[in-house]
């Protein structure tokens, strides 16, 4: 009675006018569910569906997804059930199944990604006397729930500046490249990153809190890191085939390129190369610096220190900048970059800026033609979201060392270049929306007038705090032949997070703090011969920092004199 009742729902109405009902329809008895109700099923395409399939198990990749009919008597219309799968389609060979790629891959992330933290973990409890001190819960009911169900034992750490915004992103970026050397894409190993970072706060530091600043800093800053990074590797992986090339594809992802050496098969080398055996597909710049720098005071220039650095760009566009009209959608890490430079003297550090940027996804367009005179004219223009991250430190005479560590949680990039001819202009500008340590200008005038009673335990302790903030960093260069002009502003405002202290219960004082930071760069560069020839240099950079705690305020003003020679590439 039930199969006549279902069969019949789905018959067409063909004697609607007729009041008296049509006669019964008697169908073929089903199979046996038991041994397959889909027996004597025909596989049928673009088949209308009644309602949402059931899940399909993933692990049945070779098994069709088209619907299913049961043939009716006569002029009955079959049965139609929207194709699904169910246990008994999966793969009878399971050796088959995990070879398979997207099987494979995820295997062999998260057993590299495993067995990473296993070493954390023996080092973890190898020195356990000092990971001690943070012990609170322990492996039990109540200690999960407090961490999993009521949050109340998810707060921000008291660990040293360098522990939260240098090695926990470090280990955020290895986890990353595995991942992605597994041969994952950029957003799968972003959440399998996430995934291990979850694992190893609820499970491998089991009787700490969970630190709420590790969740973000750690995969965020191992994307806005690992990104740039193992597009480097790809890079030189597709030049020459040669020990430098091997090297550096090594070093900036090396997961990746075990996994090549491991695999059958040959490493994809690029059509095209330059003078220096690299890609000549793919748009890039690097550069190398060396130089010098003093800051400027009323009496001249003092401290004079030596400064390095290394910038990277990578367009991986086809066509880019090449006569053509191109419009195409851009994914997640076609556009990557990042800046190192650095200061030092006899005392070590004096100045260190790390920025980082990596476009998620956006559009690009073009329309480059030639001028009729052997050069060209037209715009090239990308934009989309991005991230990116921002570790910077600075020495301040007289006062405590500045220190910033901040996740470009998520923001905007345009990036519009001119062409006309020997001229070129390029306007680009990133906003961001951050989160990240900052060290507070205002604490020590603070502490020191009021004392630390009731204070934020990483104010009180360290001087810094974790807060919310936004970055804006505008830039513009103009080039004509071989001189470029350039200037670059950085603009960024923190604001204090309160109630989240690792100690929350002890904070009877939870003052706001407040800081910014405010720098100018402008540059000028000529090249001495050539397009990949060094570059001589000039540059003049003032950074102003504020800060507010309460009613104490702090700031701190420098003008930096740079000049030295650069090695594009």
């Amino acid at each position: 009675m039930l199969v006549s009742a279902f069969a019949t729902l789905f018959a067409p109405s063909t004697q609607a006018a007729d009041p008296e009902p049509p006669p019964p329809i008697l169908l073929d008895p089903i199979p046996d569910p038991v041994l397959d109700p889909f027996a004597n099923a025909v596989p049928v395409d673009h088949a209308p569906r009644l309602g949402l399939p059931p899940y399909r198990l993933w692990l049945s990749p070779d098994v069709a997804f088209g619907a299913r009919v049961f043939p009716g008597p006569g002029n009955t219309p079959p049965l139609v059930l929207a194709g699904a799968g169910f246990s008994w389609e999966i793969d009878p060979h399971p050796w088959r199944v995990i070879r398979a790629p997207r099987v494979r891959y995820r295997l062999a992330a998260g057993a590299t990604i495993l067995a990473l933290m296993s070493y954390g973990l023996a080092d973890y409890w190898v020195h356990m006397s000092a990971n001690s001190v943070d012990w609170e819960l322990s492996w039990s009911a109540p200690s999960f729930y407090k961490k999993a169900w009521t949050l109340e034992a998810v707060r921000f750490d008291t660990n040293k500046f360098e522990t939260n915004t240098y090695s926990h992103p470090a280990a955020g970026t290895m986890t990353y490249l595995a991942a992605r050397g597994a041969g994952l894409g950029a957003g799968e190993s972003f959440l399998f990153s996430c995934a291990g970072s979850v694992l190893w706060e609820y499970l491998g530091e089991y009787r700490e809190k969970v630190s709420l600043n590790d969740l973000v800093l750690t995969p965020q800053g191992g994307f806005a890191v690992g990104e740039p990074v193992h597009q480097l590797g790809l890079f030189f992986e597709r030049g020459e085939d040669n020990l430098v090339n091997n090297v550096l594809a090594f070093v900036f992802s090396p997961f990746r390129y075990l996994r090549r050496r491991l695999e059958p098969g040959h490493v994809a080398r690029a059509q095209a190369l330059d003078d220096f055996g690299l890609p000549a597909d793919v748009w890039h710049r690097f550069d190398v610096l060396l130089g010098v720098s003093a800051e400027a005071e009323r009496d001249g220039l003092r401290r004079a220190q030596r400064r390095m650095g290394v910038s990277t760009e990578i367009l991986d566009v086809p066509g880019y900048d090449h006569p053509g009209v191109l419009t195409k959608r851009l994914d997640a890490g076609d556009v990557t970059s990042f800046r190192l430079v650095g200061s030092v003297d006899d005392r070590g550090v004096e100045q260190l800026d790390f920025v980082t940027r990596v476009l998620l996804g956006g559009v690009y367009d073009q329309k480059i033609v030639p001028d009729g005179r052997g050069g060209r004219r037209g715009y090239t223009i990308f934009a989309g979201p991005s991230t990116g991250f921002n570790y910077a430190k600075h020495r301040q005479e007289g006062l405590e060392e500045d220190k910033i560590g901040v996740a470009n949680a998520l923001g905007a990039t345009v990036d519009l270049t001119l062409r006309h001819g020997d001229a070129r202009a390029r306007a680009s500008v990133d906003v961001y929306g951050d989160f990240g340590a900052v060290h507070s200008m205002a604490a020590s005038a603070y502490i020191k007038g009021r004392g630390d009673a009731g204070l934020k335990t990483v104010v009180a302790d360290k001087r810094y705090y974790f807060a919310l903030g936004g970055t804006v960093r505008p830039t513009l260069s103009l080039a004509y032949r071989r001189f470029e002009l350039g200037a670059q502003l950085t603009y960024d405002f923190f604001e204090s997070i309160e109630g989240l202290d690792r100690y929350q219960e002890r904070v009877t004082n939870d003052v706001r703090l407040r800081d910014r930071r405010a720098g100018e760069r402008v540059w000028l560069s000529y090249t001495l011969s050539g397009d990949k020839s060094p570059l001589a240099w000039v540059e003049v950079e003032h950074l102003d920092r504020w800060g507010r705690m309460g009613p104490f305020r702090a700031s701190h003003a420098s003008t930096k004199l740079r000049a030295g020679i650069a090695f594009r590439f």
